[in-house]
């Protein structure tokens, strides 16, 4: 039964990712957002609340990366809304956005890696 449970809150959560992201796309015309894209969803607060952690590639500074997770979470009662619609269940988490720097720790690890190789 457990087993049964984890692989249908795995399931929401994967349809909720997917359609997030469809959302995106179609539904935010703020041109400093094109190029924003869910890295992945966090599931907070035993399940109440979502932690949607986005990233654009290529430099966005401290000030662009606020910007950007300032106009998300404005739209996420929107976007919460539009979930309810695609999916109706009794209850779906909150949303709450945030900036993915694990990629940006990546991508400097990545960097200093390419940079350590002998050069031919």
């Amino acid at each position: 039964m457990a087993a049964h449970r984890n692989n249908s809150k795995a399931r929401l959560y994967a349809d909720m990712q997917r359609l997030l992201a469809v959302l995106m796309q179609r539904d935010m015309a703020d041109p400093r957002l094109a190029g924003v894209s869910i890295t992945r969803l966090e599931v907070v607060h035993g399940g109440q609340q979502v932690r949607v952690l986005v990233h654009k590639p290529g430099e966005f500074d401290k000030s662009d990366q606020v910007a950007c997770i300032t106009q998300l979470n404005r739209l996420a009662s929107h976007f919460a809304h539009q979930l309810r619609q695609a999916m109706p269940r009794r209850r779906l988490p909150g949303l709450t956005f945030c900036w993915d720097h694990a990629i940006d720790g990546a991508a400097d690890v990545t960097s200093l890696l390419a940079s350590l190789r002998p050069e031919s």
